[in-house]
């Protein structure tokens, strides 16, 4: 009896059972050992606490003239004051009020205005509905409320561009525009900052900045952003003040926001931070970032924070790779207080707390020097390639913390051991979160102890625990 070769259609099923037996083979999941599963679950992951916040699509478009300015000297016909024979103004008022002065009485006196020149808004109940575009130095003065005005409520200045326009646009190497005492207000920004500079020197003193858009509140790229006793508020996805390869100056500036305070890649040389509070409302947003200081490959500037205050984020500080930073006498509380990025940073005479951790540096050689961290266990996170610079530090932890863990110049101790002003939960300078403009900075962004441009008094370092026993033997 011979054997009958298997026809093709024969094959057909075992070809289809051994597929199956591949697919099955294949698309099993891999098991792992009970110890690897536990590790892997207990494992801290350390890429995601150095995640860094994304930076800021907003980039203004090309700046043009506006189509509606008239050719200089010619002002709006109905102007009262024309420019003058041989040059142009180095003063003028105005009031938004008047309905004689046309539909664009600022940007017309913008024209007639001299290098230098000054312009003075006055405040009688109109508000100045339009964008003005500045090309030459001038400074813009808001009227404050008029101590004699018999209506309810006197309001000062107040400028508010058509919803979708900024506010002000600053046009390329413009240098010396100086913005005071005035009242800048975007309700509807849409994706149009309030404020724009690209290349160009701006300062905003006493000055009261409002914004609620899809865009940055402020933003300026390159030149020199300036700011003194002033109010920034906004409501926000992006950063309230986004400031990119830029110097930065601020003293005495509040900024309160949703998402993202402040977001600064400081230029060659120095910027600072003076008695600023970045304070959030509703900062329990995932990724919510009080101040966020960014890097250059080479050329970078440093950002120094001094007598400052940064509450209520999911991340007070976060210092990019490359970045540079000094914290001096600062107060933090956030849910992840200072993190760096193998950043160059310097801590210093400051009170950081965290409700998970107060800093965490995941490389580099940080300074860190006579500095109060609070948290669960200490609130302060190495990783294995830091190199870190300590003096004495105290650590006050929710929870018991061995002290014999620590590396020296760090001291654990019990929260109820240290001074709870230091990182008490309200802003220092006692102001909203929102709200209207009040200027009180007199008081030091630490504590009571540090004095704004005193010799502190750093605390000294506590005696080592002692390890004898009861019978003065060594209990180990």
């Amino acid at each position: 009896m011979t054997a009958q070769p298997l026809r093709p259609g024969r094959l057909l099923p075992f070809i289809a059972g051994a597929c199956a037996l591949l697919v099955l083979a294949l698309g099993a999941p891999a098991q792992a050992y009970p110890d690897a599963r536990v590790d892997a679950q207990i494992r801290p992951n350390f890429g995601g606490l150095i995640t860094p916040p994304l930076r800021s699509p907003y980039r203004p478009n090309q700046w043009r003239k506006p189509d509606h300015k008239p050719k200089r000297p010619y002002p709006h016909p109905g102007r009262p004051h024309l420019p003058l024979q041989g040059g142009y103004l180095n003063s003028l008022s105005i009031d938004c009020a008047d309905p004689n002065l046309g539909p664009y009485p600022v940007s017309d006196a913008l024209w007639a205005l001299a290098d230098g020149g000054v312009l003075f808004i006055r405040a009688r109940g109109g508000v100045c509905r339009e964008t003005l575009y500045i090309d030459r130095p001038v400074t813009i003065i808001g009227e404050r409320a008029p101590a004699f005005s018999t209506g309810p409520e006197p309001q000062p200045a107040r400028l508010s561009p058509p919803a979708g326009a900024p506010c002000i646009r600053v046009a390329p190497g413009t240098k010396g525009v100086e913005i005071r005492d005035m009242i800048i207000e975007a309700d509807q920004g849409g994706r149009s900052a309030c404020i724009e500079a690209v290349d160009a020197e701006i300062a905003l003193v006493n000055t009261y900045v409002r914004y609620a858009g899809e865009a940055a509140a402020i933003f300026v790229s390159g030149g020199r952003l300036i700011g003194r006793q002033s109010t920034i508020e906004a409501r926000t996805n992006d950063a309230a003040v986004l400031v990119d390869t830029a110097t930065l100056d601020f003293v005495q500036v509040r900024i309160a926001a949703d998402v993202r305070g402040l977001d600064v890649t400081p230029a060659a040389g120095e910027s600072r931070l003076v008695q600023v509070g970045v304070v959030a409302e509703g900062g329990t947003l995932p990724g919510s970032t009080g101040v966020t200081v960014r890097g250059l490959r080479s050329g970078g500037g440093k950002l120094v924070v001094r007598n400052s205050y940064v509450g209520g984020w999911i991340t007070g500080l976060y210092v990019d790779r490359g970045a540079k930073l000094e914290l001096i006498r600062t107060r933090v509380r956030a849910r992840r207080g200072v993190i760096s990025d193998w950043g160059e940073v310097v801590v210093r005479e400051s009170a950081i707390w965290g409700d998970e951790y107060g800093g965490y540096f995941a490389g580099g050689a940080p300074v860190i020097e006579h500095n109060r961290f609070g948290g669960p266990r200490g609130g302060l996170m190495f990783d294995s390639q830091t190199r870190p610079a300590l003096a004495p530090n105290y650590l006050y932890a929710s929870d018991l913390c061995d002290p014999y863990a620590q590396p020296q110049g760090l001291y654990c101790q019990s929260l109820g051991a240290g001074p709870l002003q230091a990182f008490a939960a309200p802003d220092p300078y006692g102001q909203p979160a929102y709200g209207p403009p009040s200027y009180g900075w007199t008081q030091d962004g630490y504590d009571r102890g540090y004095q704004l441009d005193g010799a502190p008094v750093a605390l000294p370092p506590p005696p080592p625990p002692s390890r004898r026993g009861l019978f003065g033997r060594p209990a180990y």
